[in-house]
């Protein structure tokens, strides 16, 4: 009789086969692990991409609109004789700068209307008549604009608009419907004085005093030590574009992830030299350093004035990313020319997980752009 004929694997088969099988799976997964990381990596690229076109978007729109109807600057309470620049930085050459912007919104206007305050009464009692006062709320900054339109052009050619603008706050109580429509405002600290002498008396008539809301925008890098606050990287705004000097100036944190903010400013000096920036142009100067506390710590008159920003945000991924960590921090300077450049004065910094690979790390991206401070009267 025969046998039957047996059928199956061999243990030794079905070894090879669980080898071969292992095999295959340990490639897929290392194959979906560097997918997996890679597509992290992306992800949190992206992130950082959309944080810095959103802060740039808004820090542009402050800077383009810097000077409206203050382009020779505008006078506060703490300071009556002293034109504020519309534009102002605080440079620091080892860490981020701080910015700030200063403009009327012709959103909310109101043209002052006869009759016009004597000197005494408007010391006395500011108030004004006004066309209009829709939009605007008791507490509310405003400016008062008086626009003189006589003034040569530094550039010879057509003249250009100056004003004597400065910054008051509507009192409590202070917006009367009317009629007649008025305005009253507050002589108390810190943006009214008893003798409202930061304010000429406003006009009527031809060249009459405008009213805007006061737009008061700063930025900077929470500037606190916190190892905490530090690992977060908050962008910080201020309301009121950090002029009280103290906590009221309320700043408030508007993103996170970032590490750094540098400026560069374009001066028009008129003096032919070329003593800056290298670039054979004696008028038009590039300030990077420290200048730029000067250059805007009071508004500068014709022939004198600023004609271009250069703003540079850096933000890093808010956790650590395996494998593809950026080695060094951007190089925000020109190594010739470090005070002098259209960059900043900020060198890049080598990465601890660059000196140590086995350290996870974080990527770092930047974006650097520049503005045209057309409203400040000087012209290119």
């Amino acid at each position: 009789m025969n046998r039957r004929r047996q059928r199956g694997f061999t243990l030794i088969e079905l070894m090879v086969a669980l080898v071969v099988s292992s095999l295959l799976v340990g490639m897929i997964l290392a194959i979906f692990s560097r997918m997996s990381l890679a597509y992290r990596g992306q992800q949190q690229i992206a992130g950082v991409q959309q944080v810095l076109a959103a802060a740039r978007a808004t820090i542009e729109l402050d800077a383009k609109q810097a000077g409206l109807a203050m382009a020779q600057g505008f006078k506060l309470a703490g300071a009556p004789t002293v034109a504020h620049s519309p534009v102002q930085v605080t440079n620091s050459s080892t860490g981020p700068d701080q910015i700030a912007f200063f403009y009327a919104d012709p959103t909310n206007q109101a043209a002052v209307q006869a009759p016009d305050p004597t000197a005494a009464e408007w010391a006395a009692l500011p108030s004004v008549t006004v066309d209009s006062t829709g939009g605007f709320v008791a507490g509310d900054l405003v400016v008062l604009s008086k626009p003189d339109l006589t003034t040569a052009g530094p550039l010879g050619g057509a003249n250009i608009a100056t004003y004597d603008a400065c910054v008051m706050q509507i009192a409590p109580g202070g917006v009367v419907v009317g009629p007649p429509s008025m305005l009253r405002f507050s002589t108390a600290p810190p943006w009214g004085r008893g003798d409202s002498s930061q304010c000429s008396p406003p006009r009527s008539g031809l060249g009459a005093t405008m009213i805007y809301k006061f737009v008061a925008h700063a930025y900077r890098i929470d500037p606190d030590p916190d190892p905490l606050r530090t690992a977060i990287g908050p962008l910080q705004g201020s309301l009121t574009g950090g002029l009280i000097g103290t906590a009221a100036d309320n700043w408030t944190d508007l993103a996170y992830g970032f590490t750094d903010i540098q400026t560069a400013l374009q001066v028009f000096d008129k003096d032919g030299i070329d003593t800056a920036d290298l670039d054979s142009d004696g008028d038009r100067e590039w300030y990077s350093g420290v200048a730029q506390d000067a250059v805007t710590a009071s508004a500068l008159a014709p022939p004198g004035g600023l004609l271009q920003m250069s703003i540079s945000l850096v933000a890093r991924t808010d956790r650590d990313v395996e494998g593809i960590a950026t080695q060094e921090t951007p190089d925000l300077i020109v190594a010739v020319i470090p005070d002098n450049n259209t960059i900043g004065d900020h060198p890049k910094v080598t990465l601890p997980w660059a000196i140590d690979p086995t350290l996870p790390g974080r990527i770092y991206r930047y974006t650097t752009f520049q503005v045209d401070l057309r409203n400040l009267g000087v012209g290119r």
